[in-house]
């Protein structure tokens, strides 16, 4: 099997790195599932129990001109490679400053590794400096990919767009020293309100009209005006996820399905996004 990817954007390399650096403050191993015209990275959930689960969907046209996939027969749709993505972080982290090119290279030397090589510019001599480095990495055989199925965006009851992740991250964060548990309650009138309780008070923010992106009401509320939902999630994981984060973003899709779990969708740029899934909690 082979593998082969270049960058060339230097906005699409700092992407790139961002999100790597966010999986690296999520989980101590991740998966890279490498496929013909995908690459998505999955979170380890299994790595620490208070981790959400999470991963990033990436549309391998738009971050890579150059693509080169050779698997090694039919019965290989695509390669998962097993990585730290801190190891992942330093070896990309060339790509902060004045990089020109990035190529990504699947070898087996004395052991699997991906090789990452960035062409930096120098700013003192206008010359171009070379970094390489190699990666470890394992190759997850065959027969172990149903222990790493990527996980499938849920069918949400209702979905709305939130403006800005920062003001949910900091409310999130100040919740978090108040209450082991959030409401995520909404409305198909835009409405949403995170809800903490506590033995003294309960407190509530409110969003108000905010953009619908999907209602699926049930067959029994289709005939009501207004449909609501709401979940209670951990709250400690939900402020893990957002305070990770280190990509700019413009939409923040919240998905709600009643008491069953809470859907967060962050999108970089069309056909690049993360996504993780947070289960309800008994009140």
């Amino acid at each position: 099997m082979k593998f082969r990817a270049v960058m060339e954007d230097a906005e699409y390399m700092r992407e790139f790195l961002n999100i790597i650096v966010t999986l690296s403050k999520l989980t101590k191993e991740c998966v890279i599932n490498i496929e013909k015209d995908k690459v998505h990275f999955i979170a380890n959930e299994e790595s620490g129990t208070t981790a959400p689960l999470v991963w990033v969907d990436i549309d391998a046209k738009l971050y890579f001109p150059e693509y080169h996939l050779e698997l090694p027969d039919k019965h290989h749709s695509q390669i998962m490679l097993s990585v730290s993505p801190a190891n992942l972080s330093r070896a990309f982290s060339s790509l902060r400053s004045n990089a020109r090119h990035c190529k990504l290279k699947l070898l087996n030397l004395q052991f699997p590794c991906l090789r990452v090589e960035v062409d930096v510019l120098t700013q003192n001599s206008n010359q171009i400096r070379n970094t390489s480095h190699d990666v470890p990495v394992t190759v997850i055989p065959r027969s172990d990919w149903d222990f790493y199925e990527l996980p499938q965006k849920p069918n949400c009851k209702l979905v709305l767009n939130v403006p800005s992740n920062r003001l949910m991250r900091g409310l999130i964060d100040k919740i978090k020293n108040l209450s082991p548990t959030v409401i995520f309650y909404a409305t198909s009138g835009g409405e949403m309100n995170l809800v903490a309780e506590t033995e003294l008070a309960t407190i509530t923010t409110r969003y108000k009209n905010l953009d619908i992106k999907e209602l699926n009401p049930s067959e029994d509320e289709r005939h009501k005006q207004q449909i609501e939902a709401s979940c209670s999630v951990d709250c400690k994981k939900t402020s893990i996820f957002f305070s990770a984060l280190q990509v700019p973003t413009g939409e923040l899709a919240c998905g709600i399905d009643d008491d069953r779990l809470i859907h967060l969708e962050v999108n970089i740029r069309h056909g690049i996004a993360i996504h993780s899934i947070l289960p309800a909690v008994c009140m």
